[in-house]
C-alpha cells in the first residue's frame, strides 16, 4: 500500500527518502526482502535520522549479506541529511 501511495504522489517518479528511526522495530526477514526489492523502484536514495548505534544495528541487520539496493547514509542531523539527498533529486 505504501509503495502504491508513493508512486501516486510522485507520478511514478523515483524520489529520495528521509526517514526517522526512533523506536523503530527491527524488520523481519519477509519485510527485509520486500523492502530490498521495492526500494529501488520507488526511491533514489535514503537518508536515515537516528542515534548512531540504532542506525548501525538496523543497517547491519538489513544488509548483512548484500549491499543496499540504493544509496543509504546515516545521519543525526536533519539538515545534513537533506543536503546529502539533494544530489539524488
Amino acid at each position: 500500500a505504501n509503495v502504491a501511495l508513493v508512486k501516486r504522489i510522485t507520478d511514478n517518479k523515483r524520489a529520495p527518502l528521509l526517514i526517522y528511526l526512533t523506536n523503530s522495530p527491527v524488520p523481519d526477514k519477509a519485510t527485509r526482502q520486500f523492502s530490498t526489492a521495492q526500494l529501488p523502484t520507488v526511491y533514489t536514495a535514503m537518508a536515515m535520522i537516528a542515534d548512531r548505534g540504532l542506525t548501525k544495528l538496523i543497517m547491519n541487520l538489513l544488509f548483512r549479506f548484500q549491499s543496499p539496493p540504493i544509496p543509504m547514509k546515516n545521519f543525526t542531523d536533519v539538515a545534513e541529511a537533506r543536503a546529502w539527498l539533494r544530489q539524488y533529486l
